[in-house]
Formats: C-alpha cells, structure tokens, sequence
C-alpha cells in the first residue's frame, strides 16, 4: 500500500475546503442583492429544479398545526437562499435599512415589509418557513421585507428575514424566487373612477391584520382618502366591507373584520359621509385564496361590465 504522508492529507483537506467556499460563493453571487462586502456567508441552498413556493405577503400565524398567511402567492420556479452573518457594528435596523437601500438602487419595490411582533411569531419564521436555527430570534426582534424587482427584464422575487440574536449577533436570511410566470400585483387604483364605473373598489394598501387592527399609516391614508376623492359621493349610502383572515374561529374572524369596518366608518362619518360598516371575515374568498382586503361599495352605481 502507498504511504499518504500527512502533509499530502491535509493539503487535499484545504483544497477541498477551498474549493467549497468557492462554490458557496459563486452560487451566492448570482442572487440579484449582492452580499454585504463585510457579510459572512453561513448558509447557502440552490434547487436544482422549479419547485412551488409560497411568496409571503403579510405575518404569519399557526392555526392548530398548520401555518397560515393573510396573505401569500404560490409560485413556481428555481428557488435560492442564502444565510448571512452581519457585521458586528451593524444591529438589526441598520441591516434592514442596508437591505431597502440595495432594494431601491436596483429599483425594486418593496411589496410588504413588518418588524417585531407585526411578523407573528418568530419561532414560525426560523423553524417552520425557513428552517434555520441560526435565525432563532426574540419576537421583538425581527424585520421582513417582501420584493419584487428585475434584473435583465427577469421577475426576481425576494423573501428577506433579519434577526438579531441574543448574543446581539444579526443574521439576514435572503430567498430569491425566479418565477416561471411573471407575478402581478395591485396596480395602482383612481378610487373614485372605478367607483364611478363598478359601483366597488378595492383599496390598494389597506390590509387589516387578524383582528381587524389597521396601521396609523392605513388610517392616515384612509382620512385623506375621505377628505378627498370621496367627497363626490358624499350624497351616496357607501358600504364599508372589511374582509379578515387569520389563527381565529370564523365567528371570531367575522366579530374582527366588524372592528375593522367601524374603524373606517368613524373617520369616514367625520368628513361627512354616509357610510355603512360591514364585515364578512374570512367568507368571501378570491378565486378560493382568502385575502384580507378592505373594499367599497356604492349600491346605487352597481353595474355589470358590458364590454
């Protein structure tokens, strides 16, 4: 048998160590958001074929077992990920910020964002969506961003999960989506036109969360939405029809998608219109996907399309 010395042993050791970070790097080189230069890369994962995955829009909650969004799109496609140790003199609201200015330079669009306890629970989105105990962090602790940008007129969807740990260390996980079929989002909506045509508008941006909760920011656009193009059917009766989804009964769901509706008509009957709240929980799905959504509706001006 031929002798293997020591020194040979250890030098295949590295370059197979070698050879491996370079691999690791390559694939992390072709996600669309560069890797922070300071970054360290822990973990990295590429499909080797399309594979469906949900493009998450909104917190995630645990219903019995099972985990469940207010909101998300199932897409198909070639999937990557890749783990991020940050910089020690970054925290956790620097890191995100990094994130959002990378985002904007690429000219991307940030499709939803939360922090904190907004995002639910975080054990739900170390363990259950992304499986990766390096991302076990607090509740308070955590930020998501949801974006859709292109590179070289191809769709990339990105999945972007930031923890700080107990040991303040900051850990940024980064799914990148390259779906097979272009994914469209709401466009933006002239409320009083469609109004005027349909009789009923969805308002872009309104999200009620499981409990009926709007945002300060939703109830500002809602005050300036009444203050304004509203005021042309202040003579109108308009229904306020707040649909919530969520961990709940569906008596429950109904009882918070009710909150949500008389949320909206206080600010409303301030500027003077005539409102109605309604709320119909979970029970008037889309295209069988419950989505929480907040729409209006003027009776006198429904009508079916005829073109």
């Amino acid at each position: 048998m031929k002798e293997i010395k020591t020194s040979q042993v250890w030098l295949f050791g590295v370059t197979c160590t070698l050879l491996g970070l370079l691999n690791v790097s390559l694939h992390a080189s072709e996600q669309v958001i560069p890797a922070h230069p300071r970054a360290e890369l822990e973990i990295n994962n590429v499909s080797d074929e399309d594979e469906p995955i949900n493009f998450i829009l909104s917190s995630a909650q645990r219903i019995s077992n099972d985990v469940a969004f207010e909101r998300a799109i199932k897409v198909f496609g070639t999937v990557s990920s890749n783990t991020y140790r940050m910089p020690s003199d970054l925290n956790r609201l620097d890191t995100t910020d990094w994130f959002k200015h990378q985002i904007t330079s690429l000219g991307g669009e940030i499709e939803f964002e939360c922090e904190k306890r907004d995002c639910g629970r975080a054990t739900i989105w170390a363990t259950d969506i992304f499986g990766e105990r390096v991302l076990s962090a607090s509740d308070a602790n955590q930020n998501y961003l949801a974006v859709a940008l292109d590179k070289d007129d191809v769709q990339c969807l990105l999945m972007i999960y930031v923890v700080e740990r107990s040991n303040r260390r900051v850990y940024a996980h980064v799914v990148e989506i390259r779906p097979n079929e272009r994914i469209t989002f709401d466009a933006p909506v002239d409320i009083s036109s469609e109004l005027l045509r349909r009789g009923t508008v969805r308002l872009p941006n309104v999200i009620p969360d499981s409990q009926g909760g709007l945002s300060t920011e939703e109830l500002e656009s809602l005050t300036t939405l009444a203050e304004t193009d509203l005021q042309e059917f202040a003579n109108d009766e308009i229904y306020i029809v707040c649909h919530v989804n969520g961990p709940y009964t569906t008596e429950k769901l109904l009882e918070h998608s009710r909150t949500c509706a008389e949320q909206i008509q206080a600010i409303f009957e301030d500027q003077g219109l005539n409102v109605v709240p309604f709320g119909t929980g979970p029970l008037s799905p889309l295209e069988q996907n419950p989505v929480s959504r907040v729409e209006l509706v003027i009776p006198r001006l429904l009508k079916q399309e005829t073109d």
